[in-house]
């Protein structure tokens, strides 16, 4: 029996196949992810969540009625002493039976010089307050002495900007009113320059006296403004019979038909007539 010879193949010397397996490609879009949603109902009927919520509620209410003890002791209090607290009202009501008319009465002259400032037309301008506001802070010395001075005085600089706007008024008002002459400012240097000027009078020698005429634009503006606090007194004292005034710090109010709406209109039948008054002023100019 013949012999078949098979030539076996040089295995080193044949190339190796690569074995390439396809990667499948998934499309996420296509997959729906379902969240369970939460079960509320089963969440509270579970007995441990049923008992933190009361001990948190409880807690919460507990924390709140604190603060509402806190608020009406401190809030409604004057002061507490010892755990007692002594109520506001009995503190206005000391107040008001001993500075209360006073105190009424500067509002009720602060609300006249409004009004005449509005009759005559002028105003204190941003400007002239803050340039009055930066000479009294130049006056005490600077800014600490300043935030010193209003902490000392319980004045706030609001407050104090509000004063000013008043001293502006009254000057704008009743300046035009007052009549001097030079002799009289020049009287009212020689009594109070040294007063008035106390670091420059201290530099002179003995015997020696300040210039009238270094000083004299100052001099008028202290004398023009001492002359206007004169005035203001009297001048504020006629109004009060100007003005139809009501003082409840004085008297107990008084109710009438319809006196609110009357008051209403006066008021703006008097504000329609004096702006056609100044429009009359302006074409004769």
């Amino acid at each position: 029996m013949a012999k078949i010879k098979v030539k076996k193949k040089n295995q080193e010397n044949t190339p190796k196949k690569t074995l390439r397996i396809k990667k499948p490609q998934i499309n996420l879009s296509k997959i729906k992810f379902k969240a369970s949603k939460p079960n509320l109902n089963k969440l509270l009927n579970n007995k441990t969540f049923k008992i933190f919520l009361m001990v948190f509620v409880a807690v919460l209410a507990f924390v709140l009625i604190d603060f509402l003890f806190q608020y009406l002791n401190n809030g409604y209090s004057v002061a507490v002493v010892d755990g007692v607290r002594i109520p506001k009202s009995v503190y206005h009501q000391r107040l008001e039976k001993q500075y209360g008319q006073s105190i009424a009465q500067q509002l009720i002259d602060e609300q006249l010089i409004k009004s005449e400032a509005k009759k005559a037309g002028v105003e204190a301008t941003e400007q002239e307050l803050q340039l009055r506001l930066e000479e009294i802070i130049a006056s005490v010395g600077g800014e600490e002495a300043y935030d010193a001075a209003l902490i000392a005085n319980n004045i706030t600089e609001e407050e104090l900007l509000d004063q000013i706007e008043l001293d502006i008024l009254s000057r704008k008002v009743l300046e035009p009113r007052i009549e001097y002459t030079d002799d009289d400012v020049k009287a009212f240097f020689d009594q109070y320059s040294s007063a008035i000027f106390p670091t420059e009078t201290a530099e002179l020698e003995e015997g020696e006296k300040l210039d009238y005429e270094l000083y004299k634009e100052d001099v008028k503006d202290i004398y023009i403004q001492q002359e206007v606090e004169n005035e203001k007194y009297t001048w504020l004292e006629s109004l009060y019979s100007e003005y139809k005034i009501q003082d409840n710090s004085v008297n107990k109010p008084k109710y009438g038909i319809l006196s609110a709406t009357i008051n209403i209109m006066q008021n703006l039948i008097g504000e329609a007539n004096s702006n056609d008054e100044g429009e009359e002023e302006v074409v004769e100019e």
